[in-house]
């Protein structure tokens, strides 16, 4: 029988998606059938939506390696760019929605013909080359995208000599036009990610954001042979949907939401893939997900164990309850208990021990999470968490509004209280519907195995049901240890 390193950070995957070998990726992703519109190249405009750690940028990700190795996609010019990157190419002011929608029009543009431009062997200085104009864009309708701007490259050479760096402009044009000889059907998709990374809830914020929306929407129907894939978190949107035109864009998002199985199947194909890279003759290597996932699992994991009074049940159990079905926490807890197991030199495998172990810390890093994700929704967010430290794992609406009230209120004077979501706080219950939306907080069923999430039931805390305290609510696992819940 194989031996695996526990400790070795490729077993669980990267962390961060879009840091990942593609092969490798492509090599363990699971696929959802609520991706097949991301990936279909007859839609123009597609928008991923999840929160962090639910794999955004991983999706984007398996996206480009599709595009590279499936013949469907007939060879596109892929552009993969970050949202400060593209920020990075202009000065963006103010907050007139109609202006930083042309602007970001403009910026896209010049991002593809830079990408033109490092393939060809030519490049624009960044700080003088000329914009597309909003006229020039209008032109592209008419031919296919790479066509119409390399047309409108040549032509302003003679104008732009200073400005790019090549021997000759003859020479630049006879690389252009040979390019778009061998490219002439070609299409270009271009993939942007955390376009709202450093995202704080302010109107110019809102306007920066909400106007791309507004720019990549509009450029991905008037433009032959572009389409247009872009991620944003889900926090975020539910700020901006307010803004004009955007409940247009409603149509054109994906949310990501992952079942047990997906994650079981993810953690699964990951051990697998790990073994067939580094133990390809191995009969572990022969193994098959759809029959054999337990066998996989238990590979670098010891079950069966006792888990919520049953003492056979698969160790994913555990897992699976701990990782509130996000990817990224998933892989960060199965590294760090590897790591824990590793200290010990007689484990060959992780056992529950090790996560028991590893909880504090694992809870202090979702903590961390919900802050850097959430605090632009409520600035108090971190004193807020604390408040409900030592205190009880189970409750009703009232008994959580009292703690509330006791750990965080009464040390302030009402109207010193930031606003919650956009929104000025009225009554305690204003900040339980808030933590029952960043998952900080779920209903527990009588069964004491089931839960009921925001994402299953965003009306739930507002209830009649809830105003009546016929609703258990629980700490979700992940921070109890970290708040001292037991």
């Amino acid at each position: 029988m194989i031996s695996v390193n526990l400790k070795d950070k490729k077993l669980f995957g990267n962390e961060a998606g879009e840091d990942e070998d593609l092969e490798i990726l492509n090599s363990y992703y699971i696929d959802n059938n609520d991706f097949d519109e991301f990936f279909d190249p007859d839609e123009k405009l597609s928008i991923v939506s999840a929160r962090k750690g639910m794999g955004k940028s991983a999706l984007l990700s398996r996206l480009e390696y599709k595009l590279k190795n499936e013949i469907k996609y007939d060879s596109p010019l892929i552009i993969r760019v970050k949202g400060n990157e593209l920020l990075g190419l202009g000065n963006f002011s103010g907050e007139e929605h109609t202006y930083l929608e042309n602007y970001w029009k403009q910026i896209i543009c010049k991002k593809i013909i830079v990408e033109i431009g490092d393939r060809i062997g030519f490049a624009f200085t960044s700080d003088e080359m000329t914009m597309v104009e909003l006229a020039e864009i209008e032109g592209f309708k008419s031919k296919n995208l790479i066509g119409g701007i390399i047309s409108r490259i040549k032509n302003k050479i003679p104008l732009l000599n200073t400005e790019i760096t090549t021997s000759q402009p003859s020479d630049l044009k006879n690389l252009l036009q040979n390019y778009q000889d061998k490219h002439t059907n070609s299409s270009i998709w271009i993939l942007i990610d955390d376009i709202d990374a450093k995202y704080q809830n302010t109107s110019e914020h809102q306007a920066r954001v909400g106007s791309f929306f507004s720019a990549i929407r509009s450029l991905s129907f008037t433009l032959e042979g572009l389409n247009i894939r872009a991620s944003v978190r889900s926090d975020v949107w539910s700020c901006l949907k307010h803004l004009e035109d955007l409940d247009k864009l409603e149509q054109y998002i994906i949310q990501i939401t992952w079942t047990r199985r997906h994650m079981r199947d993810m953690l699964a194909q990951k051990i697998l893939s790990y073994i067939q890279r580094n133990h390809p003759e191995s009969s572990e290597a022969k193994l098959k997900l759809n029959r054999d996932y337990n066998k996989i699992i238990d590979l670098v994991f010891s079950s069966p164990i006792e888990w919520r009074g049953n003492s056979e049940v698969n160790i994913f159990e555990a897992i699976s309850a701990f990782s509130n079905k996000r990817p990224r926490w998933m892989g960060q807890l199965c590294r760090m208990a590897g790591k824990k197991a590793k200290e010990n030199s007689y484990a060959k495998k992780i056992a529950i021990e090790h996560i028991r172990f590893i909880l504090i810390e694992f809870g202090r890093n979702r903590r961390d999470d919900l802050i850097k994700e959430h605090k632009h929704q409520f600035f108090e967010l971190e004193n807020l968490i604390d408040a409900l430290r030592a205190t009880k794992k189970e409750f009703t609406s009232s008994e959580l509004h009292e703690i509330i009230v006791s750990n965080f209120i009464r040390e302030r004077n009402q109207d010193k209280i930031p606003l919650v979501d956009g929104k000025t706080y009225t009554t305690p219950k204003d900040l339980g519907y808030f933590i029952y939306k960043l998952g900080l907080i779920s209903r527990i069923h009588d069964d004491k195995k089931t839960f009921t999430h925001f994402t299953d039931d965003p009306d739930l805390y507002n209830s009649i049901e809830n105003t009546n305290n016929k609703i258990i609510w629980s700490i979700h696992l992940a921070y109890r240890d970290f708040l001292n819940i037991h």
